[in-house]
């Protein structure tokens, strides 16, 4: 496609006319006759309204026109339009983006001071001086550009770096055109810096980059929960792909191990305005569960209105795994997964009191394994390891959810039974006695079988604490030594204690 006008002169000129003489005047129009684009027509309608030219829109007639009663005085010649267009010094000194105009020799014959201010240099040692023999013209592809202009007389644009006085590195964006003026061309040069832009663009980048390098998540939504941006750590701790994300609701990270009254009270929360924090266990993309603990806070506009949610995330899986572990390490027997002595007295003694209070039964049993050290020393400490657990799990096996079991000493477990009259208590020892009788262990060489002695305590109203009927279980089982695989007996605390 060819341009019906040579320069922008004559272009500026004929929409001139059009408007002096009413015709019809739009960008479509007018970009369909001159053979360029709408985004031309539009730039040409604001150098005339630059220009002084009273031009405007009419909604109603949707289309270009004069301000009312306004005529051109005479025909609107190229010398006016270069004098009132880019060549008029008042408004190019003024302007704030840098401009400066050359011959097509390459002569500068003017520069405005924001093109002093752009080079590090005052406008005027630019007069005169040749940008054919600019070597950061060569070098940046500016000269190639402004020749192309020239030859071709359309307009073209880009971004540039060169290296202006005192070495200062500079980057701008260059739109370069030629005009026609008095039967010469020239060559029109803007220039705009970009290093605020990029100033800004790189504290962002700065930002983001920092974000992403965060050991935590962070996550923006809005008032509705949308994800509007997440950070790159979202893939590590949850196996989604940020752009996955984005525009879904954080639901999708919903456990069921984590209660709705929890997710109703979070939003309660921030919907008022107020910072939450807590502890969520979420669901993975792969479904598997992780915890994290999460700090949402409000964001606010410059008006105090609430607009976003910010959420930070720190996963910390690995650290309640390493707490439950403590915590499993402090109330447990290591070896055998039942409670330790001190859980017993702590737990146990709360039993005790709750069934003094209420006046309910309450047994405890004393296991003790038969020559345990004996049997370490036959078949190594592995098999009597071995054997403690068996005990535990046999024990286990004949507890209700309410008994409370724990490996008393080290070789002998205590049993406590809420609710558990004599006779009940001594069919659960019974029963206990005779399966780990029946139990087959397998030493280095051959195989080999334990037994158990059991004592037993009812609770007496004399006696509400555990301690000391743990004392009086002692006592039954060391007064009778030598005894195996036996109940020693169901007694009353009392008794023993007379």
């Amino acid at each position: 496609m060819s341009y019906k006008y040579r320069n922008k002169i004559d272009a500026l000129t004929a929409i001139l006319r059009k408007l002096n003489n009413m015709e019809r005047v739009t960008a479509g129009s007018l970009a369909e006759e001159m053979h360029v684009t709408e985004r031309s027509i539009y730039r040409y309608l604001e150098n005339l309204q630059a220009a002084g030219y009273p031009i405007y829109f009419d909604y109603d007639t949707k289309s270009y026109r004069f301000s009312e009663n306004f005529k051109l005085t005479k025909s609107p010649a190229e010398n006016d339009l270069a004098q009132a267009l880019d060549l008029n010094r008042q408004v190019v000194s003024s302007a704030t983006v840098a401009i400066a105009v050359y011959r097509s020799n390459g002569e500068c014959v003017m520069s405005n001071e924001a093109m002093g201010r752009l080079m590090g240099t005052p406008d005027r040692s630019i007069y005169g001086r040749n940008f054919r023999l600019f070597a950061d013209w060569r070098e940046s592809g500016l000269l190639s550009m402004a020749q192309e202009v020239l030859q071709s007389g359309e307009e073209r644009c880009g971004d540039f770096k060169i290296v202006a006085a005192a070495g200062r590195e500079i980057r701008f964006h260059c739109t370069m055109m030629s005009i026609v003026h008095g039967g010469e061309c020239y060559l029109v040069v803007t220039a705009q810096n970009l290093s605020p832009r990029m100033k800004k663009e790189m504290q962002v980048a700065r930002f983001f980059a920092a974000i992403n390098q965060c050991t935590n998540l962070i996550m923006i939504t809005d008032l509705q929960g949308t994800i509007k941006y997440v950070s790159e750590k979202i893939t590590e701790l949850t196996g989604y792909s940020a752009e996955e994300v984005v525009g879904q609701n954080p639901r999708i990270f919903k456990s069921e191990k984590t209660k709705p009254t929890v997710h109703a009270r979070l939003w309660n929360t921030i919907s008022n305005g107020y910072e939450w924090n807590g502890e969520l266990c979420n669901c993975r993309k792969d479904g598997s569960c992780y915890w994290e603990h999460m700090r949402i806070s409000p964001i606010f506009d410059a008006n105090s209105i609430l607009t976003h949610y910010v959420a930070v995330k720190q996963d910390i899986t690995r650290q309640r795994e390493l707490d439950e572990e403590l915590y499993q390490y402090a109330i447990l027997d290591h070896l055998t997964g039942v409670y330790n002595r001190r859980m017993l007295l702590k737990i146990g003694g709360r039993e005790v009191s709750l069934a003094q209070r209420y006046g309910r039964p309450m047994v405890l049993l004393l296991l003790d394994i038969d020559h345990l050290s004996r049997m370490n020393h036959l078949y190594g400490h592995s098999a009597g390891d071995d054997v403690l657990r068996q005990v535990a799990t046999v024990c286990n096996s004949h507890m209700r959810e309410t008994d409370i079991l724990a490996r008393f000493e080290a070789d002998c477990f205590a049993l406590l039974l809420p609710d558990a009259d004599q006779q009940g208590a001594y069919l659960v020892a019974e029963r206990i006695r005779r399966q780990v009788s029946s139990v087959s262990f397998r030493g280095p060489e051959v195989a080999f079988s334990c037994t158990i002695s059991i004592s037993g305590i009812m609770l007496s109203a004399d006696y509400g604490d555990l301690e000391q009927m743990l004392q009086a279980g002692q006592r039954l089982l060391h007064q009778q030594p030598g005894l195996l695989d036996r109940i020693v007996g169901i007694h009353d605390c009392k008794e023993q204690h007379k």
